[in-house]
């Protein structure tokens, strides 16, 4: 069963779902400074995506050099992978108000949380598709472009996420309350 709230495409439930874990992420400064590192990640992510594809397309068309290309990128790409995943867990616990997972209710207070995040999600989406353009209208290599547009969709898909990260407060981390409303309610 798939938790409720915004998209999170890798969600497996495991320990870390307890509210009380995320209640260390109620720090504004703490999840806002999360933000930044997972987009800064990304922003990483797509310029060695993108000398990679290159270096790939170029080794292609002249049938040679593609082993070392491969060498030199593919263990950058693989840690770049690596704190992905990572940071996509800690980007869960830092939206954590914004999701039910199974067994839990799903409110109209986190599905007005989500639409909102969505909303601005979408915003996010559209500059990142006007950022793909440019470099696709630039004179850069085809796969700059490629780069940039694969990490800009993924990017996009946490864009929501990472607004409930950024846009959250700190009581709504208080799960505690929550659960003492619904006891004598």
């Amino acid at each position: 069963m798939r938790a409720q709230g915004p998209l999170h495409g890798f969600y497996k439930a495991d320990s870390s779902d307890d509210p009380r874990k995320a209640q260390a992420w109620a720090s504004i400064p703490k999840r806002r400074g999360l933000v930044v590192v997972t987009v800064m990640v990304f922003v990483v992510f797509a310029i060695m995506l993108s000398v990679l594809i290159d270096g790939i397309l170029k080794a292609l068309i002249d049938q040679a050099g593609f082993s070392q290309v491969m060498m030199g990128f593919a263990p950058v790409l693989l840690i770049c992978a690596v704190d992905a995943f990572w940071l996509d867990r800690l980007v869960f616990l830092a939206s954590r108000p914004g999701f039910a997972v199974p067994g839990e209710p799903y409110d109209e207070r986190q599905q007005a949380l989500v639409a909102m995040a969505t909303r601005q999600g979408l915003k996010l989406a559209l500059v990142l598709l006007a950022i793909v353009a440019a470099v696709g209208a630039s004179p850069l290599p085809a796969g700059y472009a490629i780069g940039v547009g694969l990490a800009s969709i993924a990017l996009a898909m946490s864009g929501p996420q990472l607004v409930l990260a950024w846009t959250l407060n700190a009581s709504d981390f208080d799960f505690s309350g929550e659960e003492d409303e619904d006891a004598d309610g």
